[in-house]
């Protein structure tokens, strides 16, 4: 019998609360060479094809990409750079059957920001994705998004649980005051598309049904249900 393979690698863990991420921005152009920008401008123009007939959102934003990460005293450091979404789509997305031939170091590696959310009452809440998102469709997520240009400080640093804050308004209308407790439990990547992403365990002051209310607050339909297990 042969045994499973992993769908992820734990790059770190542990117990990081706000304070104890220090991520930040380095200048650096991400390497690459002509024949990955070609297939990056080739994945792009059929995700422009693709994604618009099945009703799926796409939009080039400004992402933040990770470069290279390490756990000291206590602390995740993560060092970090520029990138796109038509970057990640043409690396980690279209062409992630390529990341040995490339180099992972080459792809657009777009930090995740993701979170369980414990209810009030006691339930692990997952989103349930709309067929309106570019990948995964139809697929059952922790709630997040990535971190984004607009996250950038002037000092150059971000404050990522500032970054999950702002995708969980904008997915389930959570305000700051509805949070009890964010605890960034570590940096994973899967083995599917080699994208880096922090996990976050969310504790909010809301029960269950009063988050399932909240769904209908996402206005850009990237969520259909939300599903729910006891803690």
């Amino acid at each position: 019998m042969t045994a499973p393979t992993a769908a992820f690698d734990i790059d770190a863990f542990g117990e990081f609360t706000p304070g104890r991420v220090q991520v930040r921005l380095r200048e650096l152009p991400r390497p690459t060479t002509p024949e990955l920008e070609a297939c990056i401008e080739d994945a792009w123009q059929r995700a422009m094809t693709e994604c618009p007939a099945r009703g799926a959102l796409l939009f080039n934003g400004e992402l933040i990409r990770w470069i290279d990460h390490r756990v000291e005293n206590g602390e995740l450091h993560i060092d970090a750079g520029r990138t796109t979404y038509r970057e990640f789509t043409g690396t980690n997305l279209y062409n992630r059957h390529r990341v040995a031939a490339f180099g992972r170091a080459r792809f657009s590696n777009p930090i995740g920001t993701t979170a369980t959310i414990i209810s009030a009452d006691g339930w692990l809440l997952y989103g349930r994705r709309s067929q309106r998102v570019a990948y995964h469709a139809g697929h059952v997520h922790t709630f997040g998004g990535a971190l984004e240009a607009v996250d950038i400080r002037p000092d150059g640093t971000v404050d990522v649980f500032a970054a999950l804050a702002r995708e969980l308004r904008e997915e389930l209308g959570l305000e700051p005051d509805e949070v009890t407790e964010a605890v960034c439990i570590g940096l994973i990547h899967d083995r599917e598309v080699w994208q880096p992403e922090l996990l976050f365990d969310t504790t909010v002051r809301l029960t269950r049904e009063a988050l399932l209310d909240r769904l209908d607050r996402d206005a850009d339909g990237e969520h259909t249900a939300i599903e729910s297990l006891p803690d």
